[in-house]
């Protein structure tokens, strides 16, 4: 993909957007090709660990593929998980075990298994991690607490565990290294929080800046933009940057897709249902190979853009019937001013 920095790309009109979900239409088509290169990548690192015997050799192989396997199979990135943490306790790593263990706690989360998240935080031992296992553990804590408290339906439940989820996001500010994609998108979220979103925007740019092109790093960071033209209410730029981050999630062969989701809820409201019904398809179809069973967030939106959908043909059909019934009637009339046209011109003068 073409990099566009941020100063360039404040104004967006509508040829602009129409361009960018062109370069998606294009992305979607070819997905396969993206796919099979990720499936390529795993092979070659699965071959490589079945034939590695020195286990710290065999840790940093399992390592690469959770990392490969995370954004794309759910299931495959629990196994090379469990692996790692199996390999860490036999190389004598307790720091690691705990590092992997936060990870596994955040990969369960994040496919709404709350329970096995919260299992393995508490196995945790956080005295033996550093800051970078820190911030996972702290960082795994926070989604977990904030999934919970989104979802339960017992107010003090939900106040609980926001406020648990305030003082982990704290603790991994506190811990993080500045700079670091944990830091910043928890910066960006507490700056927009206080409203001081041209602040915000700043750090964006930043993190923008020193991201890959045409990467997942790149694509957090443009979704972490959309988040503050969201608040913003500005609508070509909320479009913009979540067609931006779904445009290297696709070509990144990412199978947890969640920007698109979002854009074809948005492009649904804005009537461009077509196209938000292509994106959504997309989307829910690349969720369901990364996690056979939608998420709750992505049911709503898949939800909301079929509703729409549905809607619309609903509304289309009872025009065609209201037209129909208009012209029949009106072809009756005509029928009928015929008829007795000819009938009067065959009476005998």
């Amino acid at each position: 993909m073409g990099s566009i920095s941020p100063a360039a790309a404040q104004s967006h009109d509508d040829v602009g957007l129409q361009a960018l979900y062109q370069q998606l239409d294009e992305a979607i088509a070819q997905s396969p090709q993206y796919v099979a290169e990720r499936e390529q990548q795993i092979k070659e690192a699965r071959q490589a660990l079945l034939t590695e015997r020195d286990l710290e050799k065999r840790f940093q192989m399992a390592e690469q593929l959770f990392a490969l396997y995370k954004p794309f199979r759910n299931d495959s990135a629990f196994h090379y998980a469990e692996l790692c943490i199996s390999l860490a306790d036999s190389i004598h790593r307790p720091d690691l075990v705990g590092f992997y263990r936060s990870r596994l706690a955040r990969q369960f989360s994040n496919t709404d298994m709350f329970t096995e998240s919260l299992e393995q935080l508490r196995m945790v031992n956080k005295s033996v991690l550093d800051n970078k296992q820190l911030t996972a553990y702290y960082e795994a804590w926070m989604h977990v607490c904030g999934q919970i408290a989104n979802y339960s339906q017992r107010e003090q439940v939900r106040q609980t565990y926001f406020a648990m989820q305030d003082l982990y996001r704290d603790s991994v500010l506190a811990v993080a290294e500045e700079g670091s994609e944990e830091y910043l998108h928890l910066k960006m979220d507490v700056l927009c929080a206080r409203q001081q979103f041209q602040e915000a925007l700043r750090v964006s740019d930043s993190w923008l800046n020193k991201v890959e092109k045409g990467t997942q790093k790149e694509a957090y960071a443009a979704f972490y933009r959309f988040v503050v033209y969201d608040r913003l209410s500005n609508a070509s730029q909320v479009r913009y940057w979540l067609g931006r981050s779904a445009l290297d999630d696709i070509q990144c062969g990412v199978m947890d897709q969640a920007s698109i989701l979002m854009l074809a809820e948005r492009l649904s409201q804005d009537g461009d249902l077509d196209r938000a019904y292509r994106y959504i398809t997309f989307g829910k179809e690349c969720n369901q190979a990364f996690c056979p069973t939608l998420r709750n967030y992505q049911v709503n939106m898949v939800l909301n853009v079929i509703d729409k959908n549905y809607q619309d043909t609903q509304a289309d059909s009872r025009q065609v019937i209201i037209i129909g019934t208009i012209v029949i009637a009106l072809l009756l009339i005509a029928l009928l001013i015929l008829a007795l046209r000819l009938k009067r011109k065959s009476r005998p003068s």
